[in-house]
């Protein structure tokens, strides 16, 4: 109210001075000139006045080191102008590893390795990395995203990043996409190589395990089968200092949308969650304390779990008869925000459990979220009966994008949810720095390893060779797994060979 009646004070003073100079100009111009003309002229409608802006009580608003968000259409910065410093975002992923990537407002920059296991084309000969029927080469080998350099380049410039390693790494290919799908012993011989990897590069760097698209008994299974893969093979445990997870709840039907039945996994059915469970919190709940209770009882309670993607998939026009007109729908912008966003905000930030928290982080079960999306708005026109309108492939971003214009979409700019989240972040005590000191998994030695040589053709075949070490080839700082050469070499150098070269490559181990 104070505010208020201030503003009506100045505005009146304003209107006041204004007259007052407008009346003063009118008295000499009826005046005649003594000496110097008047410079001064009546003042019209299309005048403009300047007026000094002072500036009382205003501060920048400073980055939440809990909050994050996945960018994933245009840089964070692009939506400068439309307030994206207003989120007081302390950290965000986009997927990838940029070599210097931007870090606006403060915000950390979290990497994220890429990886993908080879599968045998249709053709029987060829490679691939995305088929939903197609058998796993063998042996098993995989591919990594970016390119070494790139890891090389960001590892250097930047020292001391958390890395992420790999991308729900056991969610199938499916008819119209994929991720970074690989078997969970793959996976942990993956992990080792990309972690040395790294280490050989920067030794301060730490590191997370790939998210999972969410935890179900099924998932957990898989995670199983990386840490008992990994501790068989390398006769330690799994060398983990930030734990990660997806929290989304989708069902696990191979027949049906959702997240399928994880590579590797036998199973037929799992979970059998609805739409409406997508934007259920207490199942988001579950899920945490599902997870925290798997680190706990494999002695991991002493690590922090973050999330690098949690939120609702399901777009406003689901389960909406009368879409495009939402108004009682239940995947409205305010039902997310009121079913999700503040609900999930208020559990991370103050929910504790000592039992299964975090103790350096006085028990929190999560030390920090990055929401799904900043700005994945992609979709297109739709009439689903009741008048078409632009329906967006999932919910929850922040920004409009404006890539979606020429289809329909809406132009570049701040959401609902982006004003939502804005709300509540705003009157938040700062949060900028680690409120806990990370304590490192232990860093061993990288150990060069002798393997028997193979001969390694241009189609991926190999067979045995008596090359000599001198023909040998070093393409990294270690020595990877058999995976890394077989994949150099196909993706390559392969193109380059004829069919008489001979590569000299290490043997499985």
């Amino acid at each position: 109210m104070f505010k208020r009646v201030m503003a009506l004070l100045l505005v009146f003073l304003i209107s006041l001075a204004l007259f007052v100079k407008q009346s003063e100009n009118s008295k000499a111009a009826s005046i005649p000139s003594q000496g110097a003309s008047n410079s001064l002229t009546r003042a019209t409608e299309n005048s403009v006045v300047y007026l000094p802006l002072v500036m009382k009580n205003y501060s920048v608003p400073l980055p939440l080191w809990r909050f994050g968000t996945a960018v994933a259409q245009v840089p964070l910065a692009d939506y400068d102008v439309y307030g994206a410093q207003n989120l007081r975002l302390g950290w965000y992923t986009n997927w990838q590893v940029i070599n210097n990537a931007p870090q606006p407002y403060g915000t950390e920059y979290i990497p994220m390795v890429r990886l993908k296991q080879w599968k045998l084309a249709s053709d029987g000969v060829s490679w691939t990395t995305w088929c939903i029927t197609c058998p796993y080469v063998e042996p098993y080998t995989y591919t990594v995203s970016p390119s070494w350099n790139t890891i090389n380049l960001a590892a250097t410039s930047r020292p001391g990043m958390l890395w992420v390693i790999g991308n729900e790494i056991e969610r199938r290919d499916w008819s119209s996409g994929r991720q970074d799908e690989i078997l969970p012993e793959v996976y942990a011989q993956a992990y080792n190589d990309i972690r040395n990897g790294v280490l050989s590069i920067d030794p301060t760097a730490q590191f997370a395990i790939a998210g999972l698209v969410e935890v179900t008994p099924l998932r957990l299974q898989y995670l199983d089968r990386v840490w008992n893969a990994y501790s068989q093979t390398f006769s330690q445990t799994m060398p983990v200092d930030v734990w990660n997870i997806h929290v989304f709840v989708l069902p696990e039907d191979p027949n049906s949308w959702g997240a399928a039945i994880p590579a590797g996994i036998s199973a037929t059915i799992g979970m059998t969650y609805t739409e409406l469970d997508n934007i259920n919190f207490s199942m988001v709940t579950d899920q945490i304390v599902s997870f925290r209770s798997w680190m706990k009882a494999h002695g991991e309670q002493n690590k922090p779990l973050i999330m690098t993607e949690y939120g609702v998939n399901m777009p406003d026009w689901i389960l909406c008869d009368t879409w495009p007109n939402t108004s009682g729908c239940p995947f409205t912008k305010e039902q997310v925000r009121d079913n999700m966003m503040y609900p999930s905000f208020d559990y991370f930030l103050n929910h504790t459990d000592v039992n299964l928290g975090y103790p350096l982080d006085g028990y929190r079960l999560v030390q920090r979220w990055n929401w799904w999306s900043l700005d994945y708005d992609a979709g297109k026109i739709e009439d689903f009966g009741n008048g078409s309108g632009f329906a967006m492939d999932f919910n929850g971003a922040l920004f409009y994008s404006g890539l979606y214009v020429a289809k329909g979409g809406n132009p570049k700019g701040i959401t609902a949810l982006g004003y939502y989240w804005t709300h509540y972040v705003q009157s938040l005590p700062l949060g900028a720095t680690k409120p806990y000191a990370l304590v490192l998994g232990k860093r061993l030695p990288i150990q060069s390893q002798v393997h028997n040589p193979i001969m390694a053709k241009p189609g991926g075949g190999t067979s045995l060779s008596d090359c000599d070490n001198s023909k040998q080839i070093r393409l990294l700082f270690y020595e990877p797994s058999p995976g890394f050469w077989g994949n150099v070499v196909n993706r390559g150098l392969a193109p380059k060979l004829k069919n008489e070269s001979k590569i000299c490559l290490p043997a499985k181990r």
